[in-house]
């Protein structure tokens, strides 16, 4: 929660679990705007861009040498760095949409008003 405690200050919450629940749904919308703006489509086109390059980058390794496997190594690090970069985001989305549902049935009384 960016905000901390109080960022939802003026929502009434039955229990810590529908709290918790909030803020992943919160969370995950956040996620889903920030690759929508200009840095996120930035970020998210870097990243994609670096996975490519490592991939060409690979096949030219020989990995037969010393060199070789200690280029495939660091190209591997920066490959995972960029994907982690993707995994997280894509996380923090899909678990934000699993709460969001969740928190949908988690007070069925008031959804049935």
């Amino acid at each position: 929660m960016a905000g901390g405690e109080n960022e939802y200050a003026g929502v009434e919450f039955v229990d810590d679990k529908e709290r918790e629940l909030f803020a992943e749904a919160a969370l995950g919308e956040e996620a889903r705007t920030f690759l929508s703006t200009s840095v996120g489509r930035y970020l998210h086109g870097r990243a994609k861009h670096a996975r490519a390059q490592a991939t060409a980058e690979l096949l030219e390794c020989n990995p037969d040498t010393f060199w070789g496997r200690r280029k495939i190594r660091r190209i591997q690090k920066d490959a995972y760095g960029a994907l982690h970069f993707m995994i997280w985001v894509a996380e923090a989305i899909n678990q934000g949409a699993q709460s969001s549902y969740q928190l949908e049935q988690y007070r069925p009384e008031i959804n049935q008003e």
